[in-house]
């Protein structure tokens, strides 16, 4: 069943949030390996970023906000 989220008047997609919860928890999680220099060990750094987000985008959608 869609439903949509409001701020104010402006009507929007869960999708959206979820999006940019998951875009705001991986930039922290790269803030971590990058502090830990963890990420010295990762070979493709944009494709490792876009991978978490996924993995952030689904475990948000799977326990906190549904789309």
């Amino acid at each position: 069943m869609p439903h949509e989220m409001s701020w104010g008047d402006v009507y929007y997609s869960p999708f959206l949030l979820v999006i940019i919860l998951s875009v705001i928890a991986t930039w922290i999680t790269v803030v971590i390996l990058n502090k830990t220099r963890l990420s010295r060990l990762i070979a493709y750094p944009s494709m490792t970023f876009l991978a978490i987000t996924v993995l952030y985008t689904v475990a948000i959608d799977a326990y906190f906000i549904q789309f």
